[in-house]
């Protein structure tokens, strides 16, 4: 599980990752830098953080309110570390998200156990969010995560000034497929174009199935030239294989696919129509093909 924790002297910090490392599957980064351990925070998915109250540049105070007022709550759990005993302190840090408080000087067997709890509860709650946000025909994500995730990587993409493109993914004649075999050998080719597509990406990318044979995928820091790349080898693994539907009978079928590169200015919105307009071009011209929005 990832685990980050916030602390400006160094040898406090490598001590907390120490203990930490005593929770199984626990692996602890680093950070002397507040602001640099919150930037990381919000653009990575991690489980627990553990933030020093007392820093410079920004106290830990300021580091839970900067990420609280920018993701969900029900995001990963924070734990602040402070030897402060005004309670007013630990009104503050919980009013401003924090989960649970470790005191100084830090007690091993606490640290440990109150670490372990909310990683418990973390984990849990990533699974039920994964029920809640996974297609369950497809195991890629429902349309209205997918939309989430994409919008993240626009802001991102927007702060950093790195590239996103975005594509969009069609099954061409696949009304033929449910007619001509029924609609479960629809179902397995639904589950085997998902599964190759995700065998073609990256990490940071991400797969989401907007709807009947639909599909969206959106790569981080990826030009159009790129995504190209990764798009044709989504379309060839696709396009090679002949896909099981049951009953001895073995069926081959094509996608067609648009993509387009987030430009300055644009919503997610604008880029997805943009990609959207580059897969009809696809059909147009004879479907099986691969087309980058002008």
């Amino acid at each position: 599980m990832q685990v980050v924790v916030i602390d400006d002297t160094l040898i406090t910090a490598r001590l907390i990752a120490e203990y930490l490392k005593k929770i199984g599957g626990v692996d602890p980064i680093i950070f002397t830098d507040p602001e640099e351990g919150l930037r990381y925070c919000m653009d990575n998915e991690i489980d627990l953080l553990m933030v020093d109250y007392m820093m410079p540049k920004m106290n830990g105070l300021d580091v839970i309110r900067s990420y609280r007022e920018q993701r969900s709550k029900e995001e990963f759990p924070i734990v602040m570390v402070t030897a402060m005993e005004e309670r007013d302190v630990l009104r503050q840090a919980f009013e401003a998200g924090a989960n649970d408080f470790v005191p100084k000087p830090l007690e091993p067997v606490e640290l440990i156990a109150r670490a372990q709890s909310l990683l418990t509860l973390r984990a849990r709650t990533v699974e039920l969010r994964r029920m809640a946000t996974i297609d369950f025909l497809t195991n890629v994500f429902i349309r209205r995560y997918f939309m989430e995730v994409a919008e993240r990587e626009v802001v991102r993409c927007k702060r950093y000034g790195q590239p996103l493109t975005l594509c969009m993914l069609d099954v061409d004649h696949f009304k033929h497929v449910n007619d001509s075999y029924g609609h479960a050998a629809g179902d397995e080719v639904l589950k085997f174009i998902a599964e190759k597509c995700m065998e073609s990406l990256r990490e940071p990318d991400s797969i989401g199935r907007l709807g009947g044979e639909e599909f969206a995928i959106c790569l981080p820091e990826t030009s159009a030239d790129e995504a190209q790349a990764v798009a044709k080898r989504c379309h060839k693994a696709i396009e090679d294989a002949s896909i099981d539907v049951g009953d001895g009978e073995n069926v081959q079928v094509t996608v067609s696919i648009g993509l387009a590169q987030w430009s300055e200015g644009e919503t997610l919105d604008d880029v997805l129509r943009r990609a959207d307009r580059a897969l009809y071009k696809a059909k147009e011209a004879g479907r099986n093909k691969v087309v980058i929005a002008a």
